[in-house]
């Protein structure tokens, strides 16, 4: 299968070394020029959890470019990049998408639907999340922090197909998956327990397995969860998971030595994705009279730190 990816970062990269170690022709896209050089000299190196030696990555082969416009045709798209991407991300790659090569988003934010669907028909579009986690390092390399479940549905909630056809091929692949006729309020679950867990790693600045060590960030993390809650149930999402405390307890447990995504940004001096976490949460709370207090001081904390910066260097 013809699989191309949009957005080299982490999960991009874990995805297509999968995929392309699955027989396939993956071909990523990725605006980082000397990401995608790296990608074409020497092709994708994932590091096993816990090893640090660079010359231990198993190298895998894929194909790279910066322009998708050079990309005539393939049968499936996968959207991996930052939320704040979304719209030039699709615009890019919108002549490749139809009814035999849909687009499926894996993003861990809220509106990317909204905006991806005002570009492209919305029945070309799957919706999707994974648990699998993995930190970006030098180059083109990855290091593979956990193999969590990836969840991949339709948006009105049926089981077709090409959504089975999707599942199986990313099982055979190694990319341990299932179908959900609820991956809207799975989205939202996985939204709500990373506003947790991204910012406050990224405030307190340590491994997502620290903020269960101490019942301060349990109860802040706590309070966060009961919102997000609250204003998923404001807007009628039928939440796919019952019990998000145990879910942000797990997430935290199986990733514990990882920096989260939005850690590694603020320490890469990148925007952060915090406009489609707790800011969404935030704009839905007020659209519909609730409160948010937690998330509202949450993302301007992390918005000062996105124009700041760590460090002492403004001292």
């Amino acid at each position: 299968m013809k699989i191309v990816i949009v957005g080299g970062g982490a999960i991009g990269r874990l995805f297509g070394s999968f995929l392309a170690k699955g027989n396939n022709e993956v071909t990523l896209v990725d605006i980082d020029r000397e990401v995608v050089g790296a990608m074409q000299n020497q092709g994708i190196g994932v590091l096993a959890n816990g090893e640090e030696d660079p010359e231990a990555a198993t190298v895998v082969p894929v194909k790279a470019v910066s322009d998708s416009s050079s990309i005539t045709a393939c049968d499936l798209l996968l959207l991996m990049v930052k939320s704040y991407s979304t719209r030039v991300a699709v615009e890019s790659i919108s002549h490749l998408v139809s009814a035999d090569c849909p687009l499926l988003t894996v993003q861990t934010g809220l509106g990317n639907i909204e905006v991806i669907s005002r570009i492209i028909p919305a029945d070309h579009i799957l919706a999707g999340m994974t648990y699998m986690s993995g930190t970006s390092l030098g180059g083109a390399t990855v290091r593979h922090g956990g193999d969590g479940l990836t969840y991949i549905g339709e948006l009105d909630g049926s089981l077709s197909q090409r959504l089975e056809k999707i599942t199986k091929l990313f099982n055979d692949c190694g990319i341990r998956s299932l179908t959900s006729r609820r991956i809207i309020g799975g989205l939202w679950c996985k939204v709500i327990v990373y506003s947790a867990i991204n910012p406050m790693s990224s405030i307190l600045k340590v491994p997502n397995g620290c903020l269960t060590s101490r019942m301060e960030s349990i109860m802040l993390m706590k309070r966060l969860l009961d919102e997000g809650r609250t204003v998923a149930e404001a807007c009628g999402v039928d939440l796919f998971r019952t019990d998000l405390y145990a879910d942000l307890f797990d997430a935290c447990q199986r990733s514990a030595n990882n920096l989260s995504s939005m850690l590694q940004d603020i320490l890469n001096e990148r925007s952060t994705e915090i406009d489609a976490q707790n800011g969404a949460i935030c704009r839905y709370a007020e659209d519909h009279g609730i409160a948010a207090p937690t998330h509202q001081t949450i993302f301007e904390l992390i918005k000062l730190l996105e124009r700041w910066r760590p460090g002492l260097e403004q001292l």
